[in-house]
């Protein structure tokens, strides 16, 4: 990273604290990356659904199924895990202030992401090569992920449970992919659960610390606002080389880095993936530089409080 590191105890300055500038407009670069991150689950899962011999209507409708169950699963792990109500020398009142807006961003953008798995819900009993056991599994757990996106909102526990919830019906899918096989089982599962770490923060970030942070323009809840965003960016630290990572030792088991396969037909679809996280990669590391991870000023990095307009 080039911005300035994260220092988890670093406070509010004390005297002659600057006013905090707010942009009206979301930045475009998260933006870009979350298009970027939900176009590429679409190669990786029509690439994986075409190789089971999926097509059609199916093929699209399991991609919504696996998108909206990562997007919520990855977006309750931070109403359960990264919300903090105080900050370590920080106001409470005001880093509460924050915290209660957040909450509430999360009320609402359940209701949508609660309609988004409902949608795709009942995918699995149209995928061919799922059991019986494992279709109706992964409906009645998305129905119940679902019940719990609409409630995440009032309690941490309930939301901690969505996202175990979440992570099971994602390697239930994984188990179904590989056909049983342990290792590539596992390997998936991680693949997709660090995919869901990673969209589901990116919508955080867009659907709830955005909006929060605009109505809290105040030094201690850009700073509160600053360690969340870097919270997020670890997280990403982990997602970005294990998607990377665990989604080539998949695609090699189809064929050698120098097959014909990869340069025609749907094999086309892997290297265009990989491009896709590659611009995401450059996102990722521009976003600071630019200071284009929000329109509140300080929460990219804490020293744009200490410079002039």
């Amino acid at each position: 990273m080039i911005d300035a590191p994260f220092n988890p105890t670093v406070s509010a300055p004390a005297v002659a604290q600057p006013i905090v500038s707010v942009r009206t407009e979301t930045p475009l670069l998260p933006r870009m990356a979350f298009l970027l991150i939900s176009i590429a689950s679409l190669v990786g899962v029509f690439f994986t659904g075409r190789m089971h011999g999926l097509t059609g209507f199916p093929l699209v409708w399991r991609w919504t199924a696996l998108w909206s169950l990562a997007l919520v699963t990855g977006f309750l792990s931070w109403r359960a895990f990264y919300l903090r109500r105080s900050e370590i020398d920080l106001n409470e009142g005001r880093v509460a202030a924050l915290h209660d807006a957040l909450i509430g961003r999360v009320r609402i953008v359940g209701r949508y992401l609660a309609v988004f798995l409902l949608l795709g819900a009942t995918a699995p009993l149209l995928v061919g090569y799922l059991s019986g056991w494992q279709a109706w599994s992964l409906v009645l757990g998305g129905f119940a992920l679902a019940a719990v996106s609409l409630l995440a909102h009032r309690s941490r526990v309930l939301a901690a449970l969505g996202v175990v919830v979440g992570a099971g019906l994602l390697v239930l899918w994984s188990a179904a992919d590989s056909y049983g096989a342990l290792n590539l089982t596992l390997i998936r599962g991680v693949h997709l659960i660090a995919f869901a770490m990673w969209l589901g923060g990116a919508l955080f970030n867009l659907g709830a610390a955005v909006p929060a942070g605009r109505k809290h323009a105040n030094i201690h809840a850009v700073v509160a606002g600053a360690r969340q965003l870097e919270r997020f960016r670890w997280v990403v630290r982990f997602s970005l080389p294990t998607v990377i990572g665990t989604g080539l030792w998949m695609a090699l088991r189809y064929a050698s880095i120098t097959s014909p396969f990869w340069r025609e037909g749907i094999g086309l679809l892997i290297p265009l993936k990989l491009g896709l996280i590659v611009a995401l990669v450059v996102i990722f590391i521009t976003c600071p530089l630019y200071r284009a991870c929000s329109p509140v000023r300080g929460v990219c990095n804490l020293n744009d409080l200490e410079a002039g307009d």
